[in-house]
């Protein structure tokens, strides 16, 4: 893992000071999601706990590639280090990441690193040695101005650019959008994320690559919601060997493999691929090259779900630590609400999990009132049928519920029951079947108030509609 050190900060915003972990040292060979994190700009971006700004922490950097024999360290300048404590400062660095290193595996390279002036000349050499040329970069840089001229003006502006940039406007420059959103909305810049995400659907709507775009994704969509339907289709008595023989038979449609990949992952574990290597031993040939092929395939889907479900929960985990350092748990969660979601609560449940494991009283009850006031907030900002669903689940008997649909179910209208019925139906997915029929129950009372025909039928419905617990 990347090496870190804990450092107390002072927010320029607020005042406040807080403790915050500054990353020094970045090791590729051990934290591959490291350079991804460096090159997008989210290393060293840390958020006040108190006021919710995000500022980006200047600080010595050695980044280490041993795939690539490249070591690089770069000293701010705005730090004004002496000559004699800037080598100090580059013989730590280098003297943490070679003690790090098995003895065996140090090689020539790590005695003589390369030293970059600014950040952006390091960003440059880790570019240089990933094979991407200055050219290339700078039909990147070209393609980023051409980004900042749309972020420029207004939306009515934007057909003329249209016609005067069009050139540039290809699939990498669409993708080149989205990440630079995500980006935006993982470092504090909410409003020139949704800006970002308003010139991408423009661009979608208006370009070629836009419109094939759309029909990739349709197409994909289909064929997922097409395997998920087989899936499904097969029950609960689907065997390994079903499995299997569904995905060597869609081996050579690699959209379905995917589809299957991420809907399947659990299944795809150690004993599948045990199962799969003793089929390719059995095979010869062709058949036998058309099963190697579909493994390898397999194995590197599952490392890209993989690293995509960590980015994930690492997200998650970095929410709540910002949110349980905080002195204002209310003022920490509120402006981090679309960040509230099934993955940040799973972790938010493990860690009082683990804390309860560990005896560690303090840091539970801590936890525990982080999950409390998210509760409250999460009700509170809820829409007023979601509102009246959860009062209607906290209550202790269905009698009690039955007095509160008498006296405010009729307000709500149909749409109740709608809603109703999503969250049933969402509850039977997350596997929570007795919530799931008092649901049910209630929905069923409702009906006879909200409207003449009841509208809720034992099978599940749309689950999009989500609710709080």
């Amino acid at each position: 893992m990347s090496q870190v050190v804990r450092t107390t900060l002072g927010c320029p915003r607020c005042g406040n000071n807080f403790q915050a972990v500054i990353e020094q040292v970045i090791d590729v060979g051990r934290d591959p999601q490291a350079k991804a994190r460096f090159l997008a700009g989210r290393v060293n971006m840390v958020t006040c706990p108190n006021c919710g700004h995000t500022m980006a922490v200047g600080t010595p950097l050695l980044y280490h590639d041993p795939h690539k024999d490249l070591m690089i360290i770069y000293v701010p300048m705005e730090l004004n280090v002496a000559p004699q404590e800037r080598e100090r400062i580059i013989g730590d660095m280098t003297r943490r990441l070679t003690d790090s290193i098995p003895q065996e595996q140090r090689r020539a390279y790590l005695l003589t690193p390369r030293q970059a002036l600014t950040l952006p000349g390091m960003i440059d050499m880790i570019l240089d040695a990933d094979g991407i040329t200055p050219e290339m970069r700078e039909a990147q840089r070209h393609k980023m101005q051409v980004l900042n001229m749309f972020l420029q003006v207004g939306p009515d502006q934007w057909p003329g650019l249209l016609e005067e940039q069009g050139e540039h406007l290809d699939a990498e420059f669409l993708q080149m959008i989205l990440v630079t959103a995500e980006n935006a909305a993982e470092t504090g810049k909410p409003q020139l994320a949704e800006a970002l995400v308003a010139v991408y659907n423009f661009l979608i709507e208006n370009t070629s690559a836009g419109q094939q775009l759309m029909e990739a994704a349709q197409q994909q969509e289909e064929t997922v919601r097409a395997v998920a339907e087989e899936l499904q289709a097969m029950g609960e008595d689907m065997t390994r060997d079903d499995l299997m023989n569904l995905i060597i038979r869609y081996a050579d449609d690699d959209t379905r493999v995917q589809a299957i990949a991420s809907l399947m992952r659990p299944a795809l574990d150690y004993q599948f691929f045990q199962d799969l290597s003793t089929k390719i031993e059995l095979r010869t040939g062709e058949e036998r090259h058309k099963l190697e092929q579909l493994r390898a395939r397999l194995l590197e889907l599952l490392s890209i779900i993989d690293q995509q479900t960590q980015v994930v929960l690492q997200r998650a985990a970095d929410t709540l630590r910002v949110i349980l350092n905080s002195e204002d748990i209310d003022a920490a969660i509120h402006p981090r609400l679309d960040q509230i979601d099934d993955t940040f609560m799973a972790v938010l449940q493990a860690n009082i999990q683990a804390a309860n494991q560990h005896n560690d009283q303090a840091t539970a009850e801590r936890l525990q009132l982080v999950l409390q006031k998210v509760l409250e907030i999460l009700q509170d900002s809820a829409p007023p049928h979601l509102r009246f669903i959860n009062e209607l689940m906290s209550m202790e008997s269905d009698e009690d519920a039955h007095e509160m649909i008498v006296e405010r179910g009729p307000e709500f209208g149909p749409e109740l029951l709608d809603l109703m019925n999503a969250v049933a139906a969402d509850l039977d997915e997350s596997e929570q079947p007795d919530a799931a029929d008092r649901m049910r129950r209630l929905a069923d009372i409702a009906a006879e108030y909200v409207s003449d025909t009841p509208r809720f039928p034992a099978a599940a419905a749309d689950p999009r509609h989500r609710h709080e617990h």
